[in-house]
């Protein structure tokens, strides 16, 4: 998948919004733009850190957002992004606006389709690691949770649909675990 801002004349893909709604709230350099997506929309957007900065001077261009070059907190100065109102109208739009089904890519699920070209303690080894994994995700979510309040609604109700969505995912890795295990080796 690309990233780029345009798919073709006046269709727009979601990176727009997606460094639009990563300022909105707070006004951001490039490398924390960058972190934020990390933490925020990790469950739910992923961004190359090489497509965040062509993006940004994009969002510039058209007047979406502005920059501020401002002392850096440990090295040269660096530039700093806020959305205009211009660029707060076209969020606004966007957000009122429904969604298109999500594009759902899971690599794992591919795989647990092919369980049965594995030796069963492979399959159960496999799919332990991927609870783990997600388990440790859950904890992270839910400690994100604990510490947002209802006056930061937006995170506050993306992160709840990462914990939920990390809780799905380990009971569904608990559930094939019981199945392959009655499975005969």
């Amino acid at each position: 998948m690309t990233d780029s801002m345009e798919t073709k004349p006046g269709k727009e893909k979601p990176l727009k919004y997606v460094m639009l709604a990563g300022i909105y709230n707070e006004p951001r350099s490039g490398y924390e733009l960058t972190k934020w997506l990390q933490v925020v929309g990790q469950h739910c957007w992923s961004v190359e850190h090489s497509s965040v900065y062509p993006a940004l001077r994009e969002l510039e261009k058209e007047g979406l957002i502005s920059s501020e070059r401002l002392p850096g907190t440990r090295g040269p100065e660096r530039s700093i992004y806020s959305v205009t109102d211009s660029g707060r109208e076209k969020l606004t739009v966007w957000v009122a606006n429904a969604s298109p089904r999500p594009a759902i890519k899971d690599e794992q699920i591919l795989r647990v389709l092919c369980f049965d070209l594995l030796p069963r303690e492979t399959a159960l080894r496999q799919i332990a690691e991927v609870r783990a994994h997600h388990q440790s995700q859950l904890e992270f979510f839910l400690a994100r949770q604990a510490a947002l309040t209802e006056k930061q609604l937006g995170p506050l109700l993306v992160t709840r649909r990462g914990v939920l969505a990390e809780q799905a995912y380990v009971a569904w890795c608990d559930e094939v675990s019981e199945i392959i295990a009655r499975r005969p080796a």
